[in-house]
């Protein structure tokens, strides 16, 4: 990037100096901290519900983005004049309650009720049944491991009861496999292979010490299902009324986690009524837009300040809380703080008169914790051109600025630094001139939303402080969040959105995808961007990253993934399922449809 330094002393030093002129002064930080206090305590309150998609939470949040705009001056530019854009999110829906009802060897008859004793899995499908129960461990078949629920338990033509969760030992390794196993994909997945026909899934002792709590059928309803046959959870209670009392349930537990050995059974004498009627529909969700139009010479070009709203609701797949109950995942760090110093920025350039430079749209995007659904929409359906969009500037996770242990100083994370020639050399100097220690990522295609753009060969900037151990967990609250430094880094951000409405248009550089994702995951990649919206079976392909396995085995976007080692993928759970069981290094063989043709490719894991 040495090459930049001319570029950088002629053309962002008069803009850095421009944009000190309209800086906040040093008198209203407290006005500014307050105003920002103020936003993140509402939107990560309990009253937003964790903003899930589907929850009265999240619009009620939209709602508020929309007086914040409104009051600022911002210019609607959504659907109908207003500041929404909506879309629509797939999602699994029940046409009616669903039905479980047991049998006992007495000839008792017990109907149990929806949301009390139980709710239906999204993660399963529609059907119907009245057939024996049989009760088959933890559900897991792994000859690594030597462990099978399965083994010596007849299983076909009838309904299955599983343990939640792994059975563990002091064997690490043996651990390690078990709890490959433990993923209700897995479960549903091995019960159907067994020729089940249908599942109830019951809390382990492990997560039923806090309290034996149901996952309602909201829980899972956004994820694809992950078989053909009903599956539903259902309180401890109904499987200690099968078993003959609560101390028979807990002696099965003890017993398979003290000698590592099933202790699959009939339960002699008792049957099950399943029914479950759902389809597969939409949800609908929007993305918050408000506009500051451009003046002068380059008033029809476009930047994207852009934040998600939307977060984990009460927890579902995505929630890393290690009991996975249901509970409402505040969100604040994730991404409310984004959101906030989104609208902070708002407001702050809504203040600026004869204000020279590109357009400013300001977006809240919905569906990021999915899938970057909503980034995805706009990017696939523009307000304003893609081609004339100079940049994006993406804000996500903000609010827990910290020291850098090395030099003491606060650290930033940034990503797309570079995408375009001058952005390296921005950050370094705004991060200088705000004290910040800087950690500049070169690649664009980190999982939140700025990676859309970056998809569609937009320049992007993306701006966070790094992950903490709230991280979708119902502990990110507002009360963690570090004001000043949000504060901080809307400062920080205000400048550099400054040097983007009005240097030259920065051309987009192709960069070499590197590992600094926003990611938690640990295991085997092909190097790929699924399309979470694609609804179709298999896996479809938005983007191969450069440099990585998929790329050097020629895989291409829009290749469609329809197998791994000769087993089917369906959709994204069974492809993320079918990859984890494999380790980095190993050679896989990948089935895929391209252009209506179908192939195989030889591809190593990274």
């Amino acid at each position: 990037m040495r090459t930049l330094r001319w570029f950088t002393l002629v053309v962002c030093l008069p803009l850095l100096t421009a944009a000190e002129k309209i800086a906040p002064a040093p008198g209203s930080r407290a006005d500014a901290e307050a105003r920002m206090s103020r936003d993140i305590t509402f939107l990560a309150s309990d009253e937003c519900e964790g903003r899930g998609p589907g929850t009265k939470g999240i619009d009620k949040a939209a709602d508020y983005i929309v007086a914040q705009f409104k009051r600022a001056g911002l210019k609607p530019v959504g659907e109908d004049g207003s500041y929404f854009q909506p879309f629509t999110i797939n999602a699994n829906v029940l046409d009616r309650p669903a039905v479980l009802a047991l049998e006992g060897p007495q000839k008792q008859s017990i109907a149990l009720r929806q949301g009390v004793q139980f709710w239906p899995m999204a993660l399963g499908g529609s059907g119907q049944d009245r057939a024996a129960v049989v009760f088959a461990g933890y559900g897991i078949s792994n000859k690594k491991a030597n462990y099978d629920d399965y083994e010596q338990l007849e299983v076909e033509d009838r309904i299955v009861v599983l343990l939640r969760g792994a059975p563990h030992s002091v064997d690490k390794e043996r651990n390690a496999e078990l709890a490959k196993g433990a993923p209700f994909a897995l479960k549903i997945a091995t019960a159907e292979k067994n020729r089940a026909t249908a599942v109830l899934i019951v809390n382990d002792a492990a997560t039923a010490r806090d309290g034996d709590d149901l996952l309602d059928f909201n829980y899972t309803a956004f994820s694809r299902s992950a078989g053909k046959i009903p599956v539903f959870h259902i309180r401890r209670s109904v499987l200690e009324t099968m078993l003959g009392g609560a101390e028979a349930l807990t002696t099965l537990e003890t017993d398979i986690n003290r000698e590592l050995k099933p202790r699959s059974r009939e339960l002699t004498g008792w049957k099950a009524h399943v029914e479950v009627r759902m389809h597969r529909g939409k949800v609908d969700v929007k993305n918050v837009v408000g506009v500051l139009e451009g003046a002068g010479p380059l008033a029809n070009e476009t930047i994207v300040v852009g934040a998600h709203y939307d977060h984990l609701g009460y927890g579902g797949t995505g929630s890393l809380s290690p009991l996975k109950k249901m509970a409402i995942h505040h969100g604040a760090d994730d991404n409310a703080s984004g959101t906030t110093t989104m609208i902070e920025l708002a407001r702050r350039f809504a203040e600026m008169r004869n204000r020279q430079g590109r357009r400013l749209v300001f977006m809240a995007f919905s569906g990021e914790e999915m899938g970057l659904y909503g980034s995805e929409y706009y990017c696939k359906h523009p307000i304003y051109p893609l081609k004339d969009t100079a940049a994006m500037y993406n804000i996500d996770m903000v609010g827990r600025l910290r020291k850098d242990e090395k030099t003491g100083k606060d650290k930033v994370l940034t990503e797309g630094s570079g995408t375009a020639k001058p952005f390296k050399d921005l950050l370094d100097k705004l991060g200088a001139k705000h004290d910040f220690k800087m950690i500049n990522k070169p690649s664009g295609m980190g999982p939140s939303d700025h990676m859309s753009f970056c998809v569609k060969e937009v320049p992007v900037m993306f701006v966070w402080t790094d992950y903490h151990v709230d991280y979708h967990r119902p502990s990110d609250t507002s009360d963690k969040i570090n004001v000043a430094g949000m504060r901080r880094i809307a400062d920080f951000s205000q400048e550099a959105i400054v040097a983007l409405t009005a240097m030259d248009k920065p051309q987009y550089v192709k960069v070499k995808s590197d590992s600094g994702g926003v990611s938690k995951y640990q295991g085997p990649t092909l190097g790929i961007r699924p399309s979470y919206s694609d609804e179709a079976e298999g896996l479809l392909i938005e983007a191969v990253n450069d440099g990585k396995p998929a790329a050097a085995a020629g895989l291409k976007a829009d290749d469609r993934i329809i197998s791994i080692d000769g087993k089917p993928v369906k959709n994204i759970q069974t492809y993320m399922t079918l990859l984890g069981g494999h380790k980095k290094g190993q050679s896989i063989e990948v089935g895929i449809l391209r252009a209506g043709q179908k192939m195989t490719v030889k591809v190593k894991l990274e």
